[in-house]
């Protein structure tokens, strides 16, 4: 592949924050249809949908605010070029339904959406060049809990909640989402079209 433009930046993204807003986690089931755009000037997801829906549901994971962190290292082995990525966040509170949560995420295969405090919408664990041939089970390349870590506090203004860890390696660039997202609005549930 050729490099065939360069890259500009204009002062929106000069003046861009970082963080993380949003966090919408699901698990990958038979038959998921996902919808990959690529052009010279896009490398995205349009659409992610559950099998023969029109959209799929995602489960809202809310969070501490400003601590939440999504890190992307490539590095280059044999010729072949990976991406690991990695999403923390802090759910505060140990209580027992965020334990209940943790266990359900320890063996399932996610993909991930975290939605940037700049508006775009970066997708975890699921992979173009890597999905299964018959497209009826997860991508290869799934997100999964790499770790998660509870925390009382001793003082008692110290922070008392669980860090969850969620990371993937891909053989591609994260994408962004450009379809619609349905986020919330009091249930737990959010939609991708």
């Amino acid at each position: 592949m050729a490099i065939t433009t360069g890259i500009e930046i204009d002062c929106t993204d000069l003046q861009a924050a970082g963080g993380i807003r949003n966090i919408l986690i699901r698990s990958w089931a038979t038959g998921d249809a996902i919808v990959y755009t690529n052009s010279a000037s896009l490398h995205g997801i349009s659409s992610i949908v559950d099998s023969g829906g029109t959209t799929a549901i995602w489960k809202n994971f809310e969070f501490k605010n400003e601590l939440p962190s999504l890190t992307v290292t490539a590095s280059k082995e044999n010729g072949s070029t990976s991406y690991e990525s990695s999403l923390s966040f802090m759910m505060p509170d140990m209580d027992s339904k965020k334990g209940v949560v943790l266990q359900e995420m320890m063996d399932t295969c996610m993909m991930v959406i975290a939605i940037g405090t700049n508006g775009k919408a970066y997708v975890l664990g699921v992979s173009q060049k890597y999905s299964n041939e018959k497209a009826t089970i997860r991508n290869q390349t799934y997100a999964s809990m790499t770790g998660a870590e509870g925390a009382s506090g001793a003082a008692y203004n110290d922070d008392n909640g669980w860090t969850v860890t969620l990371g993937c390696k891909q053989w591609e660039a994260l994408r962004v989402y450009s379809g619609t997202i349905s986020l919330y609005s009091g249930t737990t549930t959010s939609t991708t079209t």
